[in-house]
């Protein structure tokens, strides 16, 4: 166990890995956000600031959900509008 895990208990979720899925599979802007509340996470821990680090890690998951909705409705529009644009018939 790292001292942070041993002071605070559990070390927050630093949500890095799916702030980096989610920005190259839904929507690019709003996962860029989360990519930096995901590295000011770790970059927090390393200090050893863990509220710092528990802020940085909701603010992380908050855009990463705002990621992932806004890319499955932007991306569920471009299919129906291809749709109705008769992009799928044969």
């Amino acid at each position: 166990m790292t001292e942070i895990e041993l002071e605070a208990g559990v070390a927050p979720k630093t949500y890095l890995w799916w702030a980096v899925a989610a920005t190259a599979l839904c929507f690019f802007p709003f996962g860029i956000v989360a990519l930096v509340f995901a590295i000011r996470t770790l970059s927090a821990l390393d200090r050893g600031d863990v509220p710092a680090a528990e802020k940085s890690s909701a603010r992380a998951r908050r855009w990463l959900k705002i990621t992932i909705i806004v890319g499955l409705v932007i991306n569920g529009l471009l299919l129906v509008i291809f749709g109705f644009m008769g992009a799928f018939s044969t």
